[in-house]
């Protein structure tokens, strides 16, 4: 058990931006759209790690439906690591995360009898349950889940260096 006790905490300060896409969509699956009309959802996500395995940060994502309109997701978000492994000096780690915040609606279809529905917002979230990151520094990551980012989502994370906290002789 005491082994474990440093790697909760080892991550702690550093930050990291990850870019990913998604496919399958809330706003897709629950309208039904035909895939070929959505752009699929790219979204980037800045985390802070508070420990080794839990990060908080916020995750932004775009999908554009052709024939229906444009979403924008801003998402606080929470991740938590649920096994975290190394194997042949690759590091492996299972995740699930959770967030939740607004997402902003543009028309792409207006016709004049149509009223405009633009800059209407109403909540988005993203439920994974399971994410897998292969990497440290820099991984590749693929997630399960629903929600703005969709279905299906992956990309890349860099992680940060941890800031040096300098007190210039003060305490």
């Amino acid at each position: 058990m005491i082994y474990f006790i440093p790697n909760v905490f080892a991550q702690k300060g550093k930050s990291e931006i990850a870019i990913g896409y998604g496919y399958y969509s809330v706003y897709t699956l629950v309208n039904g759209t035909p895939y070929g009309v959505s752009s699929g959802t790219p979204s980037i996500t800045y985390r802070y790690y508070l420990s080794g395995n839990v990060t908080i940060g916020l995750g932004v994502g775009t999908e554009n439906i052709s024939n229906w309109g444009t979403f924008t997701t801003f998402a606080p978000e929470v991740t938590f690591a649920y096994m975290d492994t190394w194997q042949e000096n690759v590091r492996v780690k299972l995740y699930g995360a959770a967030s939740y915040g607004i997402t902003i609606f543009q028309n792409n279809n207006l016709r004049t009898d149509q009223a405009d529905n633009s800059g209407v917002w109403a909540y988005g979230f993203q439920a994974t349950p399971i994410g897998v990151r292969v990497g440290r520094q820099v991984a590749a990551f693929l997630e399960l889940g629903v929600g703005y980012k969709g279905l299906f989502h992956g990309g890349i994370a860099i992680r940060f260096p941890q800031r040096p906290t300098h007190n210039h002789g003060r305490e």
